[in-house]
């Protein structure tokens, strides 16, 4: 066996030698955009996935940081560096489209080959390829992301350590499997990590949350949940505080504000104004946070949120809690992440305690149920496990944020193309 393992060894040594461009030089054109960064904008930051296995390592005292580009081409740095920065980086940024054009005329001037800049499969996404490898995406920033950063600077460059920023795309995976369903093993690997920071704003926290109450003659929660359940059940699933109570506290009557996706938003807000004839109701687009996030509409009353609808463009994963369908235990992480990523710092702690009492939820619900229980003598599932992750069920259109993206290439759709035209491609 130690014979093998040394003839895997010095295989692989010499496979990763013979890869071009070579990890030295995939290393060095991180570093390279990282230093054009370093002369733009400091609202500007970069993270990745891989990032926060790298911290990981890096609050153990498994690895130290660099300090210079040098330090790249000695062997010691070459295979910790690798852990992040040989993956895509994941660029912040307010204006994506001139971002890119800058690194990518910086990058050509460098003498590096076939950089383009061109749209990604999500629309508010831009990627940067250099020898048809994509190197960086560009991601649109907001006042939202941008509180949240905790910025570390490297070769010039702010780096976010913050990895509450990571963890909704992470949980965007899981509700999604059809087409991320890749990405769960790492993302199961790395996630408890993630949530460390915030387990300390909500351990004290052992009571379920109240949510306020819809109490007005002309519009109550009641009878907007009635509306909503005259909608085909194929066409909408719940998520949001109603889904909340159902997990964490199902024998308490739910009189708050409603989320749901919906296959139709606008024909649903039509049939929501028709209904409430005579009250002023205030509908408004809300603002995107993430790149993945779908069209959302947030109607008030006097002030108020009492519903908000989420376009359902892609599919959801979805569990069955009484006769309704709702967004999977992870589906609900992300609402409540993203309500607590909105809110006021004044307001975090507190907010952060509805993500803290569903994970208490859960842990107890595994605990008292025995995972044993849940399968049968052939395998077949005994309880239902309400906060299963790896999950298929879906509901929303057939189709992916790839599959669009392909569909528009071939048609030539595409908005965003970028070459840097300075000097003639090498062929």
């Amino acid at each position: 066996m130690d014979g093998l393992d040394e003839i895997i060894k010095e295989g692989t040594f010499i496979n990763e030698g013979q890869i071009v461009p070579t990890i030295n030089e995939r290393l060095n054109l991180k570093v390279s955009i990282l230093s054009i960064l370093s002369e733009m904008s400091q609202d500007i930051f970069v993270m990745n996935r891989k990032l926060f296995y790298w911290k990981k390592r890096l609050i153990e005292n498994d690895i130290t940081l660099p300090q210079t580009v040098e330090q790249l081409s000695n062997d010691e740095f070459t295979d910790k560096l690798a852990d992040w920065l040989l993956d895509p980086l994941l660029i912040f940024c307010n204006n994506p489209e001139e971002v890119a054009k800058v690194i990518a005329d910086k990058l050509h001037a460098k003498k590096y080959k076939y950089v383009r800049a061109r749209n990604d499969m999500y629309p508010s996404r831009l990627i940067i390829d250099v020898e048809f490898d994509i190197a960086a995406i560009l991601n649109p920033t907001n006042k939202t992301i941008s509180k949240h950063a905790k910025n570390l600077e490297l070769y010039g460059a702010n780096i976010n350590f913050n990895p509450t920023l990571i963890l909704p795309i992470i949980l965007y995976d899981y509700m999604t499997p059809k087409f991320n369903y890749e990405q769960w093993k790492d993302n199961l690997l790395i996630e408890p990590f993630l949530w460390e920071e915030m387990t300390e704003s909500w351990e004290k926290c052992i009571m379920p949350m109240s949510i306020k109450s819809i109490e007005n003659k002309e519009v109550s929660s009641n009878r907007i949940f009635e509306l909503i359940k005259t909608e085909n059940e194929n066409d909408y699933i719940l998520t949001g505080f109603f889904t909340y109570f159902m997990l964490t506290n199902p024998s308490v009557p739910y009189t708050g504000e409603y989320h749901i996706y919906h296959k139709n938003p606008m024909q649903f807000l039509k049939k929501v104004n028709d209904e409430f004839t005579g009250v002023e109701l205030m509908m408004k687009e809300d603002d995107k946070i993430y790149y993945f996030q779908s069209k959302q509409y947030i109607i008030h009353l006097n002030g108020e949120i009492i519903l908000t609808i989420y376009e359902l463009d892609f599919p959801i994963n979805f569990i069955k809690l009484g006769l309704y369908n709702h967004v999977n235990y992870h589906g609900l992480l992300l609402f409540l992440l993203m309500d607590v990523l909105k809110s006021p710092l004044k307001e975090y702690e507190e907010k952060c305690c509805y993500i803290g009492y569903l994970v208490k939820t859960k842990n107890i619900f595994l605990k008292s149920v025995g995972l044993d229980s849940l399968l049968d003598n052939k395998g077949n599932s005994g309880v239902k496990n309400i906060f299963e992750v790896l999950q298929n069920n879906s509901i929303g259109p057939n189709t992916t944020p790839f599959l669009d993206f392909k569909k528009k290439e071939f048609n030539k759709e595409l908005t965003f193309f970028y070459k840097p035209e300075s000097r003639a491609e090498p062929v």
